[in-house]
């Protein structure tokens, strides 16, 4: 874990922004956070990208917090009358849908508990960003996120972060 007043550019060592340099390049396996999910499966700014960058991932998965998350995000747009209620369950289908050829990490104690500690700690980060963190310190590999505040975070945590 990184400590306090950790430089910027170890930081930026650890963020990384996929692209032609990273040809051949042997990926850690990519953790998605709800942000690239969301992406994926609705059409908005990042879907391009973040469709271009899947295409070259060996290895993802996801939490069941990141699902949670994700019909969460849906509910809200739906809420909000961004999103029809018949979108919303079309996504929710394409989702369930895709799952099976997807590992989908369940959520153990130890996450919670690691969460907590993170945000207990020095740093500005919500607690459904702290799970998302702490599920990939567990399991290891890199964070997947489109969410700049908490890709800091993580890499001043000593996380792996892809930024697709």
């Amino acid at each position: 874990m990184a400590r306090k007043g950790q430089s910027v550019a170890k930081r930026t060592d650890r963020l990384r922004h996929p692209g032609p340099q990273d040809a051949g390049r042997r990926d850690l396996t990519a953790y998605l956070d709800t942000s690239v999910l969301v992406s994926m499966f609705s059409n908005d700014v990042h879907t391009a990208r973040v469709t271009r960058w899947l295409q070259g991932q060996p290895e993802i998965v996801l939490s069941r917090w990141a699902l949670t998350e994700f019909s969460s995000a849906l509910a809200v747009q739906s809420r909000m009358r961004k999103l029809e209620d018949r979108t919303r369950r079309a996504l929710e289908i394409q989702v369930d849908g895709w799952l099976p050829s997807r590992t989908v990490l369940s959520v153990q104690d130890s996450d919670l508990i690691e969460a907590r500690t993170l945000v207990r700690g020095d740093v500005r980060l919500r607690a459904a960003d702290a799970l998302h963190i702490a599920i990939v310190i567990r399991h290891g590999g890199a964070l997947a996120t489109l969410d700049a505040g908490m890709a800091a975070v993580a890499a001043d945590l000593g996380v792996e972060v892809i930024v697709p």
